[in-house]
C-alpha cells in the first residue's frame, strides 16, 4: 500500500478475527486508514496513536468497532496495534496503554514522529 510498511500485532489480528473480519475486510480497513489517517482522533497520552471507528461486517457503525493504530509517515509505517468492539470496551485500560507505548517505542526504535 503506497510503500507503507504495515505491521499487524497479534492482539489486533486476534480481535479482528474474533469480530468476524476476513483477510479482505482487514486489508480494506487498513487501506482506508492509509488513505485518510489524519481524520482519526489522536488518543491522548499515547504519542500519536490514533483511534478509528469502523463498521463490523454485517453491522452498521452502531454495532461497530474501534481500531487503535500508529501511523508514521517519516518511518513509512502503519502499526495496527489492537481493536475491540465498541460494546466490549469503552476505554483502553492502563495495562493496554502501557503495552501500546512499549510497542510503538519498539517499532520506531524509540523515535516517534
Amino acid at each position: 500500500m503506497c510503500g507503507m510498511r504495515i505491521v499487524r500485532l497479534k492482539p489486533y489480528l486476534r480481535a479482528m478475527r474474533r469480530m468476524g473480519f476476513s483477510a479482505n475486510d482487514i486489508e480494506s480497513v487498513e487501506a482506508d486508514i492509509v488513505a485518510s489517517w489524519q481524520i482519526h482522533p489522536i488518543v491522548q497520552g499515547l504519542r500519536g496513536v490514533r483511534k478509528a471507528r469502523i463498521a463490523r461486517p454485517g453491522t452498521g457503525k452502531s454495532g461497530g468497532a474501534r481500531v487503535i493504530y500508529y501511523m508514521s509517515v517519516g518511518h513509512g509505517l502503519l502499526a495496527m496495534l489492537t481493536a475491540c468492539a465498541k460494546s466490549a470496551q469503552a476505554d483502553l485500560s492502563s495495562d493496554d496503554r502501557k503495552a501500546i507505548l512499549r510497542a510503538v517505542s519498539a517499532l520506531t526504535n524509540g523515535e516517534t514522529k
